[in-house]
């Protein structure tokens, strides 16, 4: 390959070095020879996208990658093409992206990844688009410590959706690999896969084969580290919640305690949790199921509940001795989370601990 690209509007690039490499292209470090500024270059051959029907997936994904402005998004700058190729050109972060860690992250370190992808998520979101793909390895880190969510290469809206399998199988929901109809909530099940890992060290379900994997991502309960922040588990649980409509939003993620009080340990302004926002759906007469040990659901609204959903206590757990033992207590959705009128999750499932 020729080591000069030259764009469409007469910028030059020199290629410097390959970054990582997909289906239907590689991407590199790539140098603008008149600001001396790196970039990262996606390189993306038009015989492969023929191969597979997958121009318009392309097309769409420069689309809306450079529609968006978020300091939490990998921003594209330009793209061009030639007979031979799409070229994608974005920001460069020299730290590269996550990997599997051979330790456990530190709770701040996740709290910083987590918030940095919920932002992301919610101007995704805001914006009527599924990012599909949030993994490890699509999360990259700038020089300046900033983590960005890239690769959109599985990015819709919301509107154009189809029951397809799409992503990378060990972050999917159940609705994904059973090539359901699925959402918004497709990337906040992901965005819990993400945390688990950061906090264990290995994917939530793990399998010898497709098949198996995706059995289990359809019936395996997910097992929590008992010694995880307790609010932190449930908000892992509840992002790995099998039905989707009892899987928290991203809006709901910012009103979530383990979020909430990090937010604020951390002096960020949580626009979710405002008080004109709070006073608006404090009074509505929202029915609260809670999840009782033995499975049954008990639906309950009193003004109790009514308060705990600004103003909440700690969440209880017991457990016997045995550290394996799951918690004896029911974890009430109200101890939990602040619900809007709109949203409609109804429980948020006990974490089984180890």
């Amino acid at each position: 390959m020729n080591n000069i690209i030259m764009s469409s509007n007469g910028t030059t690039y020199a290629l410097k070095a390959q970054l990582g490499s997909g289906s239907f292209g590689t991407v590199y470090q790539v140098l603008d020879l008149s600001s001396n500024k790196y970039f990262a270059c996606k390189i993306i051959s038009k015989a492969m996208l023929n191969k597979y029907n997958a121009e318009s997936m392309v097309r769409q994904e420069i689309k809306i990658q450079s529609t968006l402005n978020h300091k939490n998004i990998l921003k594209v700058h330009h793209s061009f093409e030639n007979n031979q190729n799409i070229y994608i050109i974005s920001e460069y972060c020299s730290r590269g992206s996550l990997q599997i860690p051979k330790t456990p992250y530190e709770e701040k370190e996740v709290f910083n990844v987590c918030i940095s992808m919920l932002g992301a998520l919610d101007c995704l979101h805001q914006n009527k688009i599924i990012h599909r793909d949030l993994k490890l390895e699509n999360v990259f880190l700038h020089e300046d410590g900033t983590y960005k969510l890239g690769d959109f290469g599985w990015a819709t809206y919301i509107n154009k959706v189809e029951p397809i399998l799409c992503g990378t199988t060990e972050y999917m929901p159940p609705e994904v690999v059973l090539k359901q109809q699925h959402d918004y909530k497709v990337d906040c099940y992901s965005l819990g896969a993400l945390i688990y890992i950061l906090l264990h060290t290995h994917f939530p379900i793990q399998a010898n084969s497709q098949t198996e994997l995706i059995r289990k991502i359809t019936n395996q309960e997910i097992v929590v580290n008992s010694h995880i922040n307790e609010d932190l588990q449930i908000l892992i649980q509840a992002l790995l919640t099998k039905d989707p409509n009892d899987r928290p939003t991203v809006q709901q993620l910012y009103l979530s305690r383990w979020i909430k009080k990090q937010m604020k340990l951390n002096n960020i302004f949580n626009k979710y949790e405002n008080e004109e926002l709070k006073n608006k759906f404090r009074h509505k007469n929202l029915p609260i199921k809670t999840l009782e040990v033995n499975g049954s659901v008990k639906t309950s609204l009193s003004d109790s509940q009514k308060t705990s959903l600004t103003h909440s206590s700690s969440t209880q757990f017991s457990s016997s001795n045995n550290p394996f033992s799951p918690a004896t207590n029911k974890g009430n959705i109200d101890q939990i989370f602040n619900f809007k009128d709109f949203d409609n999750i109804n429980s948020v499932p006990q974490p089984k601990l180890y």
